[in-house]
């Protein structure tokens, strides 16, 4: 991995300016940030310098993140994403990849954390499987700015989920109407105050009840991971997910 890249960051909100952050701390070249809305940014990618960057990290909203990756592809840039809330343009994004012969990593959810929690949740629905007196539910609690509900970590854990367990087949987002499907994972969700995020896993049967938590502290470690996750894909080509660096750096 480059040991100090420099880095564009696409979206200054809470998440660019916690990247942001980290890079001056950590000493790495002044960082080239793209942000419309933002004061000494650059507007749109097509103004901003970035043949001088190595890697791009794009964290913004739903309607625009697939055009500025797209933008980002189309002129040589590996990228990063951790915006949700797009996923009916990923496979256009995809075939771009593929055809520039590109490099791109999506999550998510960055954060390590998660990504063990979610190893325990897959793990926890496989021997629920052997238990049908047990019921699974899933509830994510954000903050008010949030767009997307449910969370794009709710939505791969309830993948997750549905992989693992026999009985589960599909999801479903409460309210419904109608009798509940017991072969449907039902997700909650909540949207209050700061709250960085909290993803909630409950089996209950009438004996008991048993129930996994992933609370976020903050954006450091959502940060963190993504600038691990920049350094790692310099230099590399295809399509990535969180899982394949993940591998690659403990297996190496």
């Amino acid at each position: 991995m480059k040991e100090h890249p420099r880095i564009g960051i696409i979206g200054y909100g809470r998440m660019g300016k916690t990247l942001a952050r980290l890079v001056d701390e950590r000493g790495w070249p002044q960082p080239v940030i793209v942000d419309p809305t933002a004061d000494a940014a650059f507007s749109s990618v097509a103004d901003a310098p970035l043949d001088s960057v190595d890697v791009c990290i794009e964290f913004t909203q739903p309607d625009t993140a697939a055009d500025n990756i797209l933008s980002l592809l189309a002129g040589g840039m590996p990228v990063v994403s951790g915006t949700t809330g797009w996923d009916s343009r990923m496979d256009a994004v995809g075939a771009e990849v593929r055809r520039l012969d590109g490099a791109f990593l999506h999550a998510n959810n960055f954060s390590i954390g998660v990504y063990l929690f979610s190893e325990l949740v897959r793990r926890t629905a496989e021997l629920m499987s052997a238990f049908p007196q047990y019921d699974l539910a899933l509830h994510e609690s954000h903050h008010r700015g949030k767009k997307d509900v449910p969370s794009g970590t709710a939505n791969t854990l309830a993948k997750r989920i549905i992989d693992a367990h026999a009985h589960k087949r599909s999801a479903a987002l409460l309210p419904v109407e109608g009798p509940l499907d017991p072969e449907t994972l039902y997700i909650s969700a909540s949207r209050i105050g700061h709250v960085f995020g909290e993803h909630q896993i409950t089996a209950d049967s009438e004996a008991d009840s048993i129930t996994l938590t992933h609370r976020a502290k903050g954006r450091l470690g959502f940060a963190d991971g993504a600038l691990t996750a920049a350094q790692w894909i310099i230099g590399k080509h295809g399509i990535f997910t969180l899982e394949d660096m993940i591998h690659d750096l403990t297996t190496a």
